[in-house]
């Protein structure tokens, strides 16, 4: 006599599809080295960025894979530097944060502008995120991803004909850190300019 499929308990086919669920959850997590991995920095003098200026236009530098990602915090560093022209800092102004595409959620934005030269040099806008998205056994989806994105708030014309604002170089990520690794960890991502990242000591 066949056995019909509706033949077995609720209970039983709830805990073969969670079963089910968490494989596809490991087969999707990344291999060790596909994450964690940091990217170059960029030179002493960065690219300035790209886009229209005005509050109405969001631009992005960049996208972070975090599909199969399984821990709640991420780090991003980028080098930055404010350009010269004339023999004086321009006045220029962008402002940058992360937003993850599954929730929307976003970490508090920060404005690099003039006031934060170091005559000409690059500094570092740091963030340690605990992020919103869904991890481990709770996360089904098959792609994630979080958004590096900025605003061009002023460009200004240099000597040379150019049009310049803020340089931004490439960004250094670590995904996948655990919960309680750095003191620095925040639901706001804590933006800091030339931060330094403090272990957490047991």
């Amino acid at each position: 006599m066949a056995i019909q499929a509706n033949a077995l308990p609720p209970s039983l086919v709830a805990e073969i599809n969670e079963l089910k669920r968490r494989i596809n959850a490991l087969e999707r997590k990344p291999r060790p080295g596909s994450v964690n991995e940091r990217l170059p920095v960029g030179m002493i003098q960065s690219p300035s960025l790209e886009g229209t200026q005005g509050a109405e236009f969001t631009h992005g530098l960049g996208i972070i894979n975090t599909t199969g990602l399984n821990q709640p915090v991420i780090i991003a560093a980028l080098p930055f530097h404010i350009p010269w022209d004339r023999g004086a800092a321009m006045d220029v102004s962008v402002t940058v944060w992360l937003e993850d595409g599954v929730t929307g959620g976003k970490t508090k934005e920060v404005t690099l502008n003039k006031a934060l030269d170091q005559g000409g040099w690059t500094r570092t806008l740091t963030f340690s995120w605990i992020h919103p998205q869904p991890i481990g056994f709770d996360d089904d989806l098959v792609y994630k991803h979080i958004k590096i994105a900025y605003r061009v708030n002023k460009r200004v014309t240099a000597s040379d004909g150019e049009s310049l604002t803020v340089g931004v170089g490439l960004p250094s990520i670590v995904v996948g850190i655990p919960l309680g690794t750095y003191k620095e960890e925040s639901t706001d991502g804590n933006p800091r300019i030339d931060g330094a990242l403090t272990p957490v000591q047991d």
